[in-house]
């Protein structure tokens, strides 16, 4: 259905409008939020999906396609408790035994292309980046890439059993038994565990 950008396509929003080529709309009071598909589905096949964003480049250019931003604004001067770009809850409500067949995953992240490609690719190939520049004049807490809290105490809960699961060998890459192991030392990194810090031991040599 194609909305008209002069009339409100969702109630109690602000009529969405062209201005730029832009298309906007903005819910009108501060506590209410724009929902979408946020609704009970009773299909008994196919996958159910809240939205898709799928834009497609159509001819060369020397843009980026971005599949969609995400970017939290605190204004100058204005404090708050926390900003979060993303916040991504996969949630299993109830008490009720409903098998979940497959996995639960929070996020998935692929890099595909089709069969037989042949596109050069300049730049490097990333599952997943991150990017700061970040000025403040304190920061009370760590600073780190990637955190993982232990899991919730509840009623049956469950704990983590790995921090990373590396799936079959790959070569040099990663293998769970190398007939020849690394053995010079160089170099490492630093990790904090339970609020230790602890550096793990990285080697030049390349194992066999």
């Amino acid at each position: 259905m194609a909305v008209d950008p002069t009339k409100s396509a969702i109630p109690g929003s602000v009529p969405a409008w062209q201005s730029d080529d832009n298309v906007e709309i903005n819910s009108l009071v501060d506590n209410k939020t724009i929902r979408l598909t946020s609704r009970n589905y009773s299909q008994a096949t196919g996958s159910s999906i809240g939205y898709q964003s799928k834009p497609a480049q159509t001819i060369t250019s020397t843009g980026s396609v971005i599949g969609g931003e995400v970017s939290p604004r605190v204004n100058n001067g204005v404090a708050l408790a926390n900003i979060i770009g993303l916040h991504v809850d996969a949630y299993l409500k109830g008490t009720s035994a409903g098998a979940i067949s497959g996995d639960v995953r929070g996020m998935q992240i692929e890099l595909v292309s089709d069969d037989a490609g042949t596109r050069v690719l300049s730049g490097d190939v990333t599952g997943l980046r991150f990017r700061m520049a970040l000025s403040a004049t304190s920061v009370g807490g760590v600073i780190s890439a990637i955190k993982i809290e232990k899991a919730e105490a509840q009623t049956n809960s469950q704990q983590w059993e790995y921090v990373l699961d590396l799936t079959g060998v790959n070569g040099l890459i990663w293998d769970d038994d190398f007939t020849n192991e690394p053995g010079t030392a160089a170099g490492g990194f630093k990790v904090r565990i339970n609020g230790s810090d602890r550096w793990v031991q990285t080697y030049s040599s390349a194992p066999s």
